[in-house]
C-alpha cells in the first residue's frame, strides 16, 4: 500500500501566508463502534472530523469564517487537512470545489453538533438550491467519537466517505501516515468502520490514491493571494516537486 511517508497539514489557510506542521496518527487495532439511536448533550468532549466544502465566493474566506463561528459555537479545532481543488461531482456544471476537514472536539451531542453546522452554514448565507449545486459553504460530520449514529436525517459515519476521493484524500491527511499503537481508540474505531482490514488507508487506495493527482480532476492546492477579481490564487503542489540546489566549493 502506497502512503506518504509524511503530510504537509497547513494549521492556518490564510492567503498569502500558511503556517506547516507535519502530522502523524493512527491506530494499530481495530474496535467496534457502539451505535447511537438517541442523542443527549454529552459531558464529556467527543473527538470529531468534519468536512468542508465551497465553489461560491471567496472559498478561503468562506472557509476561515466557518472554523470562526466552529470555534464560538463549543468546536474546538485541533487539526486541519490539506486543501483540494476538485472538479464539481453528479452536477458538472458549476464552479470548481475547494475541499478539506478538520478534527475537533466538542461536548455537543450529534443532533445539536449537526444543528450548530447548519446554523453556521445559513448565516454566512447559504441557500436551499439543486441537490449537489452550487454552496457559499457546505459542513459534514464524517465522525463523532467511536460512535455510529443513525437518527432521523443524520448518519454518522457520513454515507457518502468512501465514494468521494476529496473527502477521503483530507481525511486521511488528519490521520498521518501509518497504523501507530499508541493512538487512541477513538482513531481506531474510524478506521474499523471502513469495513477494510487496511481501515481508512486501504479505503483511500482503493479510491486511487495518490494516483489521482496525476490528472486535472483533483489538485492538492495552497493558496498564495487573490486576483483582481477577488478570486483565489491557488498553487498546485500535487506532484510535491523538489527544488534542486548546487554545492558551493569552499576552495
Amino acid at each position: 500500500m502506497n502512503v506518504l511517508k509524511k503530510q504537509f497539514v497547513p494549521t492556518k489557510w490564510i492567503s498569502g501566508q500558511i503556517v506547516n506542521s507535519f502530522r502523524s496518527s493512527c491506530s494499530s487495532f481495530m474496535h467496534g463502534s457502539p451505535n447511537i439511536t438517541t442523542v443527549e448533550v454529552h459531558s464529556e468532549d467527543k473527538e470529531v472530523v468534519i468536512a468542508l466544502g465551497s465553489n461560491v465566493g471567496d472559498k478561503i474566506h468562506n472557509f476561515n469564517k466557518a472554523l470562526q463561528l466552529m470555534k464560538k459555537s463549543s468546536i474546538g479545532i485541533t487539526r486541519h487537512g490539506c486543501l483540494y481543488e476538485t472538479d464539481p461531482a453528479y452536477v458538472t456544471d458549476q464552479p470548481l470545489f475547494l475541499n478539506s476537514a478538520v478534527r475537533g472536539v466538542t461536548k455537543l451531542g450529534p443532533r445539536d453538533l449537526l444543528g450548530v453546522l447548519k446554523r453556521i452554514e445559513k448565516e454566512m448565507g447559504r441557500t436551499e438550491g439543486i441537490r449537489f449545486g452550487p454552496r457559499l459553504i457546505d459542513l459534514d460530520i464524517l465522525f463523532y467519537g467511536k460512535y455510529t449514529v443513525n437518527i432521523d436525517d443524520l448518519t454518522i459515519p457520513h454515507e457518502c466517505i468512501w465514494e468521494r476521493p476529496f473527502v477521503m484524500a483530507p481525511l486521511i491527511d488528519l490521520l498521518g501516515s501509518s497504523f501507530k499503537s499508541d493512538d487512541d481508540d477513538t482513531v481506531a474505531s474510524w478506521h474499523s468502520l471502513s469495513k477494510f482490514s487496511g481501515g481508512l488507508y486501504e479505503a483511500w487506495e482503493k479510491l486511487g490514491g495518490e494516483s489521482l493527482f496525476g490528472n486535472d480532476k483533483m489538485r492538492r492546492v495552497i493558496p498564495i493571494g487573490n486576483n483582481d477579481n477577488n478570486n483565489n490564487i491557488l498553487w498546485d503542489w500535487s506532484k510535491r516537486t523538489s527544488t534542486m540546489g548546487s554545492r558551493i566549493d569552499p576552495r
